[in-house]
């Protein structure tokens, strides 16, 4: 059976499982990664040259507390994910919580036995659906996606709003505590009420010793709340909602809460609240607004002024204030207590975030913000040009925050290879490849090998650049004990896989004998350079059909442009009688298709 009849089984085979699948077309599924399902993006670049460099790092959910488990087999599609910037996936680590949501996804650096710091992925989860009581944790994980700390949020105080490591190796973390409070602040001093009360901590990752331990309680009071009223019979427990929490060179926190709607200094000496930037208390004159907040950051301090970035959501999920949401950045006069707005971000599609969102100061001067429904994400240029917007593309999924980092990933697992020959007979085969290489960044070609039995030497049969997340390849004949190499755009092995044997022909003629491995030394020879030079009867097929094909594209194109072609000359020859030259074509050119068997007539030039 010809080559081209095998590869057409295989691609048949590929739309058939395609064509009866569910409607899943928002997700992917990768061959190497069949429990899988990976999201899609839709992306807009207004002007792709001035973006960030960076992959996009984003965790997927789909409810905030997850669902129960079930006998119901599901994919893994929610969790930490790093993508690169056309949305192809770079690593999928939903698998390392058996499908669990995680919130604030993000690359942390820590320092090594030395003091370096080295690059590190966080993530946070919270109770497991099955078990409210349950306690939450924090994964630290390296650029080998080995786990390098597991660490246990006791359920009392769980929260997985922020895993902010600033000051490497000390991290800021909320906590959140319910506790019983007589509500004198609201007028009802004979009433008790279940309230969370919020607080944060600052820990060193390295020794455990906790530096810094701060609560709302006696701080923050419940009447500066938006959503716990004195008129509700039964007022919200959720008073204030610490959604973030920042640290300054000066020693002391910045914090927000959204339910509050306001931004918080707090002293790093005895914890009491030094200003309150917006909300109902607010210590500032200000020529601008914000509700519903998140993720208030210090971009610079000095002893007269500070420059904050916020995220302004303009709403919460009860109450809408703004037409539309956005990020800001603000410079406060500590002075005069005056706010300025610096800047403002408007996101693009008019709509309202009313919970999560983030907004991350690149590098570069650039700002990414995420607006958390659909995964949306925008960059924005530091003079206020949209650069990118990407969202999901299903709606069945947020995402808490958006960041973009650089990564480098190195993992210790090899590459995944699946290898599968296509035939009905054993006169043709074709042996198709699918590979990838989950985290792994940096690969640009993909080298294969094939060997005649478990202890020969194996041969080069191909070598392909890296396509996407997963690239497939194929080889003609029934090739086995097969293995694969990820190289770098310098031909630098970064990986190999162990040898695999190939699964055989699916549909094959029931009274034919099952076909056998072809040698690979037969139709391949070992080259200097690693690349594989084809034995004389598959290049002479292969230099057969590249002759004819470069034969019709030629005819086609000569009679597609004949008239074109004949102007081309006649000008050519026009441009040789304006430089005196001897020879004068005589024919009309209009003519030269009816006139092919003519003869044309020439006289010399005067």
């Amino acid at each position: 059976m010809p080559h081209w009849l095998s590869i057409g089984l295989f691609i048949y085979r590929v739309v058939a499982q395609t064509a009866f699948q569910s409607n899943d077309n928002d997700y992917i599924q990768y061959r190497t990664l069949p429990k899988h399902r990976i999201i899609k993006w839709n992306i807009t670049y207004h002007d792709r040259s001035a973006v960030a460099p960076g992959y996009w790092f984003t965790a997927p959910y789909w409810s905030h507390g997850g669902d129960k488990s079930t006998n119901q087999w599901v994919p893994y599609q929610i969790g930490p994910h790093i993508f690169d910037q056309d949305g192809v996936l770079v690593w999928s680590g939903s698998a390392e919580f058996e499908n669990l949501n995680v919130y604030d996804f993000r690359r942390i650096d820590l320092p090594d036995a030395t003091g370096k710091l080295q690059p590190h992925l966080s993530w946070m989860r919270w109770h497991t659906p099955d078990d409210m009581l349950s306690p939450g944790l924090t994964a630290i994980y390296d650029n080998r996606y080995q786990p390098k700390k597991i660490l246990t949020i006791p359920a009392n105080v769980v929260d997985t709003h922020e895993f902010n490591v600033k000051y490497s190796p000390n991290v800021l973390q909320i906590q959140t505590r319910l506790e019983t409070i007589k509500l004198n602040e609201l007028g009802r001093p004979d009433d008790e009420w279940g309230v969370w009360s919020s607080g944060f901590t600052e820990t060193n990752l390295l020794t455990g010793e906790q530096i810094f331990d701060w609560r709302s309680n006696n701080r923050v009071q419940l009447d500066e709340s938006y959503v716990t009223l004195a008129e509700d019979e039964h007022p919200s427990g959720d008073y204030m909602h610490m959604n973030s929490v920042d640290k300054n060179d000066n020693g002391d926190y910045l914090i927000s809460a959204r339910h509050t709607s306001a931004i918080y200094l707090v002293s790093g000496k005895d914890g009491h609240i030094m200003w309150r930037l917006g909300g109902k208390r607010n210590n500032f004159k200000k020529d601008f607004d914000f509700y519903g907040q998140h993720n208030a950051r210090f971009v610079a301090v000095n002893s007269t002024h500070m420059t904050l970035s916020l995220f302004n959501n303009g709403a919460i999920d009860t109450d809408v204030r703004e037409t539309v949401s956005s990020a800001l950045y603000v410079q406060l006069d500590l002075q005069k207590m005056k706010a300025t707005l610096l800047q403002r971000f408007v996101r693009p599609d008019g709509g309202i975030s009313d919970r999560r969102g983030n907004m991350q100061a690149l590098p570069n001067g650039n700002a990414l913000m995420g607006w958390s429904w659909d995964g949306y994400m925008t960059e924005f240029s530091n003079d206020g040009r949209l650069l990118l917007e990407a969202r999901f593309a299903s709606d069945r999924h947020d995402s808490y925050r958006s960041y973009k980092f650089p990564w480098i990933g190195r993992p210790t697992y090899p590459p995944t290879l699946l290898s599968e020959t296509y035939g009905v007979n054993g006169s043709e085969l074709s042996t198709v490849f699918h590979v990838s290489w989950n985290g792994a960044t940096d690969i640009e070609h993909w080298r294969f090998y094939a060997r005649n039995s478990s202890t020969s030497a194996k041969y080069v049969i191909g070598s392909v650049p890296k396509k996407g997340f997963e690239t497939a390849f194929i080889a003609p004949g029934y090739m086995d004990w097969v293995s694969v190499e990820a190289l770098d755009a310098n031909l630098v092995v970064l990986g190999a896989s162990p040898d695999a044997r190939t699964t055989p022909p699916e549909y094959w003629a029931a009274t034919a004998p099952l076909p056998r491995p072809d040698n690979p030394e037969a139709l391949y020879e070992k080259t200097v350079t690693g690349l594989p030079q084809i034995h004389n009867q598959v290049r002479e097929s292969v230099l057969f059909f590249f002759a004819g094909f470069v034969a019709s594209a030629v005819f086609a194109t000569v009679m597609i442009y004949r008239r074109f072609l004949a102007r081309l000359i006649v000008m050519s020859f026009s441009k040789v009688i304006s430089q005196g030259y001897v020879r004068v074509w005589t024919e009309d050119v209009e003519d030269l298709e009816s006139r092919d068997d003519e003869s044309r007539s020439w006289k010399e030039k005067e």
